[in-house]
């Protein structure tokens, strides 16, 4: 009887090899913010806007006829004019975006096709010019736009007034405080306030002090006449708010507080001569704005985002325009 040797193996599945999924490329780290912490804070200004990139190369393309390589180029090359970074009413292709996901509102794209721009103001001084030298100087050509503005004085203060009263929240009792810290850190822009300010519960009007300022025990003891000129400044800040003008000294009308600055001395001591509430305001307005002398605004414009965007999209078709939202 023949015995059969040959046994037959079990069948081995052979795995199948798994398909190869293309790996993600790694997101480049946030571009690194300009760091300004060395101003003075109150001779800085900044604002984002976004721009919108395939709005950009819908006219370029789509209207002017430029090749897609040419649009880019454009694109990469752009340098915003100086009216461009002062206007507050912001038209396509730039919007004001509330969070990074946003569409745009003009063609309704996503937000990959949408680059910030950050633009930083620093005004002239003598606190800032050593500092923004030096800045301008360390800053590469490709990825910053610097645009200059001739102003005076007077525009630099009616500015500041205007963007302060803004962001007032006169029902918080704390606006007073802010407003006194902001306007002596405007006064006085080397010395650190808001350290300052840290340990100081209340300002009061000094009876020793000639001129200046001092701490003592948590109390801000300013010299009479800078304290009646902070008076001034809260009157100025809050009076557009409210009927009256809101100091440290409570509520006051205009010739309330010209009989108050009158009688204090310190009309005198400003030199303005006016008989009349009306003309003194308009004559201490003046004085506290420095007049028509002149100064300089320095917009920076970092166009990192930008030109990282536009290079991240090259190989992406335009998006046709959608209809955006209202």
């Amino acid at each position: 009887m023949a015995i059969n040797l040959k046994t037959k193996r079990p069948k081995t599945k052979t795995p199948k090899a798994k398909a190869r999924v293309a790996k993600k490329p790694a997101r480049k780290a946030a571009t690194a913010e300009l760091d300004l912490s060395a101003f003075p804070p109150e001779l800085i200004v900044r604002e984002d806007r976004h721009v919108c990139l395939a709005c950009v190369l819908d006219v370029l393309t789509r209207h002017l006829k430029l090749s897609v390589p040419k649009a880019h180029l454009e694109i990469r090359r752009y340098a915003p004019s100086l009216e461009e970074v002062r206007t507050k009413a912001l038209s396509r292709p730039f919007f004001a975006a509330q969070s990074e996901s946003d569409a745009c509102p003009f063609c309704g794209s996503a937000s990959k096709w949408h680059a910030r721009l950050a633009i930083y103001r620093i005004e002239s001084g003598k606190s800032t010019d050593a500092l923004r030298r030096a800045l301008l100087k360390s800053l590469p050509e490709d990825g910053f736009a610097v645009v200059e503005e001739k102003a005076t004085q007077q525009d630099a203060f009616f500015q500041w007034v205007e963007r302060v009263s803004a962001s007032l929240n006169l029902d918080d009792p704390r606006w007073l405080r802010d407003v006194s810290r902001t306007y002596l850190g405007r006064k006085e822009p080397k010395q650190d306030w808001d350290a300052l300010f840290a340990g100081v519960r209340s300002i009061r009007r000094s009876r020793r002090l000639e001129d200046g300022w001092e701490v003592d025990q948590g109390r801000l003891f300013l010299a009479p006449h800078l304290f009646d000129e902070l008076l001034f400044v809260q009157y100025v800040v809050s009076r557009a708010h409210r009927a009256g003008g809101l100091t440290l000294e409570g509520r006051y009308t205009l010739p309330e507080l010209f009989a108050r600055l009158r009688n204090s001395g310190y009309l005198r001591a400003t030199g303005v001569e006016a008989h009349n509430p009306s003309d003194a305001f308009e004559a201490l307005l003046m004085h506290l704005g420095g007049g028509e002398s002149s100064v300089r605004f320095y917009y920076i414009v970092d166009r990192r985002a930008l030109v990282e965007r536009i290079k991240a999209l090259k190989d992406l078709r335009v998006p046709r325009a959608k209809q955006a939202a209202r």
